[in-house]
């Protein structure tokens, strides 16, 4: 049998167990739970959708490489000789004026603005034919498509880039031209300005074509030239017409370059529909004469010609693959 003092002892030893238990049951602290630990719900757990990652990718590559524009001095150099250019031609139309003592020219800045834009469209198309060969050369495009980049985005994200690289080349020659117009008193039409506004939808053709040359290319090398040949034959298209119009026919009854004429009349109609610095010539003009009908549909024709050239570049990216 339990004596006095056991029973005593017991009895406090069940009271106190007792009153832990109730304490324990009201002011237990609880282990933190970790994060990880976590019930993700439903909508956390939703994966974004594919184009959303391509946006992304598009505003983080366009982004970087409009700040390596801006920080390099390609842009600079292609703003100064614009500016130069535009200086002389202007200088001369003033000095023939002058001369001739009639005191009238007409469009004094369409031609400095036309080169002013081919220049920047030149510049943008050859940025873009290394913007795939030349990381591709170096092993740099190998490891970006490790991220979530597919070659709609890294494409879409030059397009983009070079677009926002043009504009700002128009802030930097423009406001000087607008300057020397009213150091000159010569007109600067706002038609014209207004074509200048609109040039970017006709000068994303050429990025394109660029595009689709850095895409195909086997090298960064063989980019350069067949950008190079393909820039000569515009070019030489265009100045060998221009030069053989200037030339009289030998005789009222035979022509020795008949032939040579007809050959690059047809080529140069042709080189129309497809060549980008005819675009933008053509788009420039109809501004500058208020022709909006015919500025929207260059616009549209160039909106459609830059899906189309992107469309080829993904196609060849996707053909030639990332490795060099």
């Amino acid at each position: 049998m339990k004596t006095r003092v056991e029973k005593s002892r017991s009895r406090e030893v069940e009271e106190t167990a007792e009153r832990s238990r109730h304490f324990g049951k009201r002011d237990r602290i609880l282990p933190p739970i970790h994060p990880l630990n976590e019930v993700a719900s439903p909508e956390r757990s939703v994966t974004p959708s594919p184009w959303r990652l391509r946006w992304r990718a598009i505003e983080q590559i366009s982004r970087q490489e409009v700040r390596d524009a801006v920080y390099g001095w390609s842009l600079y150099l292609a703003a100064a000789v614009v500016v130069l250019v535009g200086v002389v031609l202007v200088y001369n139309t003033l000095r023939s004026v002058a001369e001739s003592g009639l005191e009238i020219v007409g469009r004094p800045f369409y031609s400095a603005v036309v080169i002013a834009t081919s220049v920047g469209a030149v510049y943008l198309a050859g940025w873009a034919a290394l913007a795939i060969a030349r990381p591709r050369d170096q092993g740099a495009l190998r490891v970006l498509f490790f991220a979530p980049v597919d070659p709609l985005g890294l494409l879409g994200a030059h397009m983009v880039a070079a677009l926002a690289v043009y504009i700002l080349f128009l802030l930097l020659t423009m406001p000087l031209f607008a300057l020397l117009a009213a150091v000159t008193n010569l007109p600067l039409p706002t038609t014209l300005l207004a074509g200048v506004l609109v040039s970017p939808a006709l000068v994303a053709p050429a990025v394109g074509v660029g595009l689709f040359i850095s895409a195909i290319a086997p090298s960064g090398r063989s980019a350069v030239f067949v950008f190079a040949a393909a820039l000569a034959f515009v070019l030489a298209t265009r100045i060998g017409y221009s030069a053989l119009l200037q030339i009289p026919p030998t005789s009222r009854y035979y022509d020795a370059l008949l032939f040579l004429r007809e050959l690059l009349q047809a080529m140069r109609e042709a080189l129309q529909w497809v060549s980008p610095l005819e675009l933008l010539s053509q788009g420039l003009d109809a501004a500058n004469r208020a022709n909006w009908r015919e500025l929207l549909l260059h616009v549209v024709s160039g909106l459609l010609g830059a899906v189309i050239w992107l469309g080829l570049a993904v196609w060849a990216l996707g053909r030639r693959g990332v490795l060099p």
